[in-house]
């Protein structure tokens, strides 16, 4: 069964998409990086697989994050603190109390600050792939070469992120990485969203 897409609203004003999937401990999983679709990403054949395991012992909650996905394209903050918004939200508007927060990649940060924000609301952080700072969980100078190539070539610039930053492998799940990418942020979105980050 599909989970229902359903929408929280920031402090700020900006609506968030989310979904559940299972029952128990809620298990939030934040968006790694700033073009997530959690619609598009479930149709990934080992995405759904994952997620699908997750949520079978516990309550499973992805959201896409402001400017991404399902979620407010149209907005301006796309800052740490903005994106903290979002967690929030999707935590509020589901009335959890205390659940384990789960961040991978450029997350980890968030994830992080998040916690030591609001100890009395976070069971568990389980950091996966990631780091206290952006810089060791992503070579800067390289990544800002790749973006610089998504005014040039947003076809190249995408498969090359996918295969070479994402670590999907090289062949057929490093296309579908890379139109996945394509299918849920522009050049000038995931530009500024991997700057926010």
């Amino acid at each position: 069964m599909e989970p229902r897409i359903q929408y929280a609203s920031t402090t700020d004003g900006v609506s968030i998409a989310f979904w559940t999937l299972g029952e128990g401990m809620p298990f939030v999983y934040m968006p790694g990086n700033p073009t997530t679709s959690t619609q598009s990403a479930r149709q990934m054949p080992d995405v759904r697989r994952w997620y699908d395991r997750l949520a079978a012992e516990r309550m499973l909650v992805r959201y896409d994050p402001r400017g991404g996905g399902l979620s407010d394209r149209e907005v301006t903050d796309l800052s740490f603190d903005g994106r903290l918004l979002d967690l929030e939200a999707v935590a509020d508007c589901l009335s959890l109390g205390r659940f384990v927060v789960f961040a991978y990649g450029l997350a980890g940060p968030q994830a992080i600050a998040y916690a030591a924000r609001n100890p009395e609301r976070v069971a568990h952080l389980v950091l996966w792939c990631t780091s206290s700072q952006p810089s060791e969980v992503v070579d800067v100078a390289r990544l800002n070469a790749l973006l610089g190539l998504a005014d040039v070539d947003w076809e190249l610039c995408t498969e090359t992120l996918a295969s070479d930053i994402m670590g999907w492998p090289v062949g057929e799940e490093a296309r579908r990485g890379a139109a996945y990418l394509r299918e849920n942020a522009t050049p000038e979105l995931l530009k500024a969203g991997l700057e926010a980050m």
